[in-house]
C-alpha cells in the first residue's frame, strides 16, 4: 500500500516488481486516524482475499506512509504534515491481520528501494529520489542501500528551509521547500490565474501558453535550488525525479536540472546525473511490496 495525501493506491506484487493487480481510492485523511487505519484494514483485507481466490501466496505485506517511520516497530514517530493526527499510529500493529510478515517506511523511502531495486538508481551506490506530489518526499541511497537516519526522518527534503521567514508550513516551520515547489503549491499559484487543474496547466504550457509556462519554470526553479542544496550535502550520484508531475509535463526535468547545475558546487557535479524515476508513479506501491526483503 502506498498512502499519500490525497490518494490511497493499494496492490499486489509478484517477487519480479510487476503490479498484478492495482487499484486507487481517495484516503480519508480528514475522518481521523481510526477511520484512516480502518481504510487500510480494508484494502489489506480485499487485496488478501483476491490472492486467496487467484491461489496466489502472500509473502508480506507492506505499507508506504507520510511522515518518519520507524522501521523497526512500524510506529510514526513524526509529524505528518499532509495527515493531521497520524503520528502515533502503529501501522505495523494495525495491519498485521493475518499472520504474514508485515513492515511499514516512509512513503518516499519506498521510492528509493523501488528504484535502488528495479530501477533509475539500481547498481547506484549513492542516489536522492524525490517525489513531487502534493508534497515533496526524498528518500536516500547511500552505500547502495535505502537511508533511514538516526531516528527515521532521513531525506526529509521538502521540509528543509528555502525561503527565510517565507510561508508557514503544516509542519510547523517556515520557509519549507514543499511550500513552493510541490504540486499543491503549484495549484495554489495556477488557480489565481485561472488554471482549474493540473491538467489544463500543462496543457496550457505544452500549447505555448506564456503564464503557465512562467508559472512550471518558476516552480521547478524553486525545486531545483533546494535541491541544489542537496547535492552538495550528499554528492550523489543520481537525483531522481518522481510523481506524476513529471509524467505529465516531461519539460519539467530539464528544468529543474538546469537550476541544480547553477547553483552546486562544480565537484559535485561531475558525476551527478537528474534523471526521471523508471517505475513511475507506481514506485511507491512497488517498494512497499519489497520492505523487509532487503
Amino acid at each position: 500500500m502506498d498512502l499519500g495525501g490525497t490518494d490511497l493506491k493499494y496492490g499486489l506484487v509478484n517477487s519480479d516488481g510487476k503490479i498484478l493487480i492495482s487499484k486507487k481510492i481517495r484516503a480519508k485523511i480528514s475522518e481521523g486516524q481510526k477511520v484512516l487505519v480502518e481504510q487500510l484494514r480494508a484494502a489489506t483485507r480485499e487485496l488478501l482475499s483476491i490472492a486467496a481466490e487467484k491461489k496466489w501466496r502472500a509473502l508480506r505485506i507492506g505499507i508506504g506512509s507520510p511522515g518518519a517511520v520507524n522501521f523497526e516497530t512500524g510506529k510514526v514517530v513524526g509529524n505528518s504534515p499532509n495527515i493531521p493526527g497520524w503520528e502515533g499510529v502503529n501501522l505495523k500493529n494495525s495491519l498485521r491481520i493475518s499472520g504474514i510478515p508485515t513492515f511499514a517506511d516512509n512513503d518516499a523511502n519506498c521510492v528509493a528501494l523501488a528504484e535502488l531495486i528495479f530501477g533509475a538508481a539500481k547498481n547506484s551506490k549513492s542516489a536522492l529520489c524525490v517525489t513531487i506530489g502534493t508534497g515533496i518526499g526524498g528518500g536516500l541511497v547511500l552505500d547502495g542501500k535505502v537511508y533511514r537516519g538516526s531516528s527515521y526522518s532521513a531525506g526529509e527534503i521538502g521540509h528543509t528551509a528555502l525561503v527565510f521567514e517565507g510561508k508557514p508550513c503544516a509542519c510547523g516551520n517556515r520557509g519549507c521547500l514543499e511550500k513552493y515547489a510541490s504540486v499543491s503549491a503549484l495549484m495554489e499559484n495556477a488557480s489565481k490565474q485561472g488554471f482549474d487543474s493540473v491538467r489544463a496547466l500543462t496543457d496550457a504550457a505544452k500549447g505555448g501558453d506564456t503564464a503557465a509556462a512562467a508559472l512550471i519554470a518558476e516552480q521547478a526553479a524553486y525545486l531545483g535550488a533546494g535541491l541544489a542544496s542537496a547535492v552538495n550535502l550528499v554528492n550523489p550520484e543520481k537525483m531522481i525525479l518522481g510523481g506524476g508531475f513529471v509524467d505529465v509535463y516531461p519539460p519539467f526535468l530539464k528544468l529543474v536540472e538546469e537550476e541544480i547545475r547553477k547553483r552546486v558546487f562544480p565537484a559535485a557535479l561531475l558525476k551527478l546525473q537528474v534523471v526521471k524515476a523508471k517505475l513511475g508513479n507506481e514506485a511507491g506501491l512497488v517498494g512497499a511490496a519489497f520492505l523487509g526483503s532487503k
